[in-house]
């Protein structure tokens, strides 16, 4: 069974938000009220759910809590109030602990945390909270560091590309870095590289370190970029296998900058197999052929797909440009 790595990733920042709360509050801490601010952070900050826009990425999480604020205030008594309104505060410090605003030194960061705690939200100090709160956030920022090194590849890396013309996308290539006996051609290579079992297993390989490619983005407050990769259309009649490496990238913030490339004859003799898994969340940019019949009706059926591909050698390519403004999908002329 292979690993969700976004989920894992999230759920270790979500531990890591209550520990340090924990440590903050200490007796204080009321773990039904921080809960709903951890669950407003998440959504904010790794699916980046927006109920009010503000200047900034942090500000705009801020706002959320602010709301998840007024709700809390609503729905627990008077007494409670004063916790809600400092566990909201808590969030100027992990703004910077969680990479969302440039971190100060760490030392007098914490300095910073300690003082606070004790002018500014009326807390008893505790004996060595300083080095404790040092400690804990020395192993945030070690998990990070580790985490993203755990899937490194000796053997292989991303070729990331932008794609001419189209703002914030990119087309993605697996590439080997190993070396192969001299007796081998680069055209056989190529061919076993991208066939068959072989092509499927390194599908797992290339959205492995693609979905590590897209958390580094998210981690560095960046949604917008966008990446186009390649398909083993065999996949579509081994649904185990195919549910296996999908899994990897099932996480919806993902998702949405995952771009999987679909042929038009994949999609018209696995449409309903793939029409479900953009059900399940999955995008698609489909390349069309010649056997497109290039028309308004035709062209209106594809909305579902993120992105129409059209390369110069087919006949359909003037055609796709005279309907251009007319379709919802943005389209990549391929030369």
């Amino acid at each position: 069974m292979t690993t969700n790595i976004m989920e894992t990733y999230i759920k270790y920042v979500k531990n890591f938000i209550k520990d340090f709360t924990k440590m903050f509050f200490e007796n204080s801490y009321i773990d039904s009220i921080s809960n709903e601010y951890i669950y407003t952070y998440i959504d904010s900050r790794f699916y980046n759910i927006r109920e009010e826009e503000g200047r900034y990425f942090y500000t705009t999480i801020y706002s959320n809590l602010t709301i998840k604020s007024n709700y809390l205030k609503r729905n627990n008594e008077r007494i409670y109030h004063d916790y809600i309104d400092k566990n909201l505060k808590l969030y100027q410090f992990i703004f910077y602990i969680d990479n969302i605003r440039s971190m100060p030194d760490i030392n007098s960061f914490v300095k910073t945390i300690c003082n606070k705690r004790l002018k500014e939200f009326g807390l008893s100090d505790t004996p060595n909270i300083d080095k404790k709160f040092l400690t804990l956030i020395k192993d945030f920022f070690k998990f990070k560091t580790e985490f993203f090194n755990s899937y490194n590849s000796e053997d292989f890396v991303l070729d990331i590309k932008k794609i001419p013309l189209i703002d914030k996308t990119y087309k993605v290539t697996l590439k080997y870095t190993f070396k192969i006996p001299y007796m081998y051609s680069n055209r056989v290579v190529d061919e076993v590289f991208n066939t068959g079992t072989i092509n499927e297993d390194k599908n797992l390989i290339t959205y492995t370190l693609l979905t590590m490619e897209c958390i580094k983005d998210i981690n560095n407050c960046n949604f917008d970029k966008k990446y186009i990769v390649d398909f083993a259309s065999s996949l579509y009649k081994k649904t185990q296998k195919l549910n296996q490496t999908l899994r990897v990238f099932n996480n919806v913030s993902i998702q949405d900058k995952i771009i999987i490339r679909l042929l038009y004859k994949d999609f018209e003799k696995y449409k309903d197999e793939i029409i479900s898994l953009i059900g399940d969340g999955y995008k698609f940019a489909i390349e069309l052929d010649d056997k497109f019949e290039a028309s308004i009706f035709e062209l209106r059926k594809l909305d579902i797909f993120e992105y129409i591909i059209v390369n110069k050698g087919t006949i359909i390519y003037d055609s796709i440009q005279d309907y251009e403004n007319n379709i919802n999908n943005i389209v990549i002329y391929e030369y």
